[in-house]
């Protein structure tokens, strides 16, 4: 990687002259140039744009995504616990979307139960018997 620097403005220190901030500032401001973009080996991307590098980090257009609003299409879910949203029947989101499930406190004659959205209205789906190791 090449890095250049060079000083605008010149000065010569004395023989046992202490190097403090304020004498320093007498060597000027220096000018730092990187050559872009980083190479891989150096610890950068090689990339000019977030885009190449996140392509050249392996990153998907997952990474670009808010933790509060992930799309996820394709691909497997699995080794993971999921909480559906939970709603009483008096709260639920209007129909809308076929396919979204949520968890109904009070939707099968006030019992729990799912909820599933046919894109018009929301169809219960009733709660079997209690999971035993028997």
């Amino acid at each position: 990687m090449a890095i250049t620097a060079s000083v605008t403005k010149g000065h010569t220190f004395a023989t046992g002259v202490a190097l403090t901030p304020a004498n320093m500032n007498l060597l000027g401001t220096p000018t730092v140039t990187v050559a872009t973009p980083i190479a891989i080996a150096n610890g950068g991307t090689n990339a000019t744009s977030a885009g190449v590098a996140r392509v050249q980090l392996g990153l998907g257009t997952m990474a670009q995504q808010a933790s509060d609003s992930v799309n996820i299409i394709g691909g497997v879910i699995q080794g993971t616990l999921i909480t559906l949203p939970s709603y009483a029947t008096s709260g639920l989101p209007s129909p809308s979307t076929a396919g979204r499930i949520v968890y109904v406190t009070d939707g099968d004659g006030g019992d729990k139960c799912l909820g599933v959205d046919d894109g018009s209205a929301w169809k219960r789906v009733v709660m079997g018997a209690t999971c035993s190791a028997t």
